[in-house]
């Protein structure tokens, strides 16, 4: 049976969904957010704005058939207050788990000196991997140049810039890459063919979609700790300055 401190939860969220839903919602910005699992990250309200009327900001946790407050009447709901903290612009979480994966709605109420209202909000999916490396210890790993770092870009995209170290394996020939034997592979490829159990694996393409695709077939193959730079090439030169 759930306790009184859940019954109170319950009805926050009932009243909130039943008084909100009246209003239709404009929904301004969708975005997907790729995280490494225990990293920080946040997570923007684009739906806020300066406004010279009031305005009351929920976030809504969406996961399947389920729906949980995170934020109401501006404070961060028990399940959520040890590790967030919130702004009006945004969440910020100290660390996330696989369990936080889903969708976060920021809903935006604004009410106009004339009294009108209007509600807006956006959304962002989260998606916290395990087999993922973040921009700061890929950086680590590429200045250490102790990793087998693998572009799966076509070529023409390689020619307009790449990251150092790093060796051209389009995501159609990864498969095939992978199967060959050691000798093959160099002569191929001109570098030692990676090890199974090897943790410096890292599959980057030019914003993450394709090497999460190749890292899910190295894991297949048996690769369990290679990993996908999610941020992949766009944010490399963009924190590169490239």
């Amino acid at each position: 049976m759930a306790g009184p401190g859940a019954w109170g939860r319950i009805h926050l969220l009932l009243l909130s969904v039943s008084v909100w839903s009246l209003i239709s919602a404009q929904v301004v910005d969708t975005q997907t957010i790729q995280v490494p699992e225990n990293d920080p990250i946040e997570i923007p309200c684009a739906a806020y704005t300066s406004q010279s009327g009031t305005a009351r900001v929920e976030w809504k946790f969406e996961k399947g058939s389920s729906l949980a407050l995170v934020v109401y009447e501006a404070k961060v709901t028990d399940p959520y207050k040890d590790r967030v903290q919130y702004t009006p612009t945004g969440l910020r979480f100290s660390s996330v788990t696989r369990k936080d994966t889903g969708k976060y709605v920021c809903e935006v109420l604004s009410t106009a000196s004339g009294g009108t209202s209007q509600l807006r909000k956006s959304e962002v999916d989260l998606i916290v991997q395990e087999n993922v490396i973040s921009y700061k210890d890929m950086k680590v790993l590429v200045d250490s140049g102790n990793a087998w770092i693998i572009d799966v870009r076509l070529p023409e995209e390689v020619a307009n810039g790449h990251i150092a170290n790093s060796v051209n394996i389009p995501v159609a020939e990864v498969e095939e890459a992978l199967k060959m034997d050691p000798e093959t592979f160099k002569m191929k490829y001109g570098i030692d063919k990676p090890r199974m159990d090897d943790e410096n694996l890292i599959f980057y393409c030019q914003r993450g979609r394709r090497a999460a695709e190749a890292t899910k077939i190295a894991i297949n193959l048996g690769y369990t700790k290679a990993r996908n730079y999610a941020g992949s090439y766009k944010e490399w030169s963009e924190k590169e300055g490239n």
